[in-house]
């Protein structure tokens, strides 16, 4: 089989592939998170927010959530009941107790 044939053959099928990932994943909200940061700020966001009071407004909150760096270092991670994430926005500090359907905002 000559050169040309193969490289039509992988073009069609390249191209069958790409339109079946685009009707496949059109429409839902698919994202990967590699790093542990991404894969902790996911899961905050899929649970009910409470802030503690004298905190952040919610707008404000979304707005520089993405930005935040969660700190394992000084986090405390594996209790049975809530793993409790420190996460900074420039200077500002503050704690998130990440319980399985709720995520508590402290200062």
């Amino acid at each position: 089989m000559s050169f040309i044939k193969r490289l039509g053959y992988y073009l069609v099928g390249l191209s069958v592939g790409l339109i079946f990932l685009f009707f496949f994943f059109n429409g839902k909200r698919t994202q990967c998170n590699y790093t542990p940061d991404a894969r902790v700020k996911n899961d905050i966001q899929q649970k009910k927010w409470i802030f503690e009071s004298g905190f952040y407004t919610i707008n404000d909150t979304i707005k520089w959530f993405d930005n935040t760096d969660v700190r394992f270092s000084e986090s405390t991670v594996g209790l049975d009941s809530c793993n409790v994430y420190k996460l900074r926005y420039n200077k500002d500090i503050f704690y998130v107790e990440n319980c399985k359907k709720v995520a508590f905002f402290r200062r």
